[in-house]
């Protein structure tokens, strides 16, 4: 899990053990909803990294990362896409060109 995230910008933490989402918290700064976040690491699979987002999943937000960044993506926004795109891998690129809820956030 990315325990960093979480102790960078979320207040108001508590967390969960479920296999949808491990963390709820609030987005110091930029909102004061309370959001449930899949904040899980990347996988390795045969010859890439990703994750996988089950259609039925709680988390609110999923997050990626890069070297500089963290980024937020909407979870029903991202299964929307996936279900209308008749995707099953998708570059983290995509998402951000053709989901409207992202947000990213510069790693300290």
């Amino acid at each position: 899990m990315n325990i960093a995230f979480v102790k960078q910008y979320l207040t108001n933490v508590k967390w969960n053990n479920d296999d949808q989402w491990q963390v709820e918290g609030i987005i110091e700064k930029l909102s004061n909803q309370y959001l449930k976040f899949d904040i899980r690491f990347l996988k390795d699979f045969s010859d890439k990294q990703g994750k996988l987002i089950n259609y039925n999943s709680k988390a609110d937000k999923v997050l990626f990362e890069n070297e500089k960044e963290w980024i937020l993506i909407d979870t029903q926004e991202l299964i929307k896409y996936v279900k209308i795109s008749n995707l099953k891998e998708i570059r983290i690129e995509n998402l951000l060109s053709n989901i409207d809820w992202n947000i990213i956030l510069p790693k300290k």
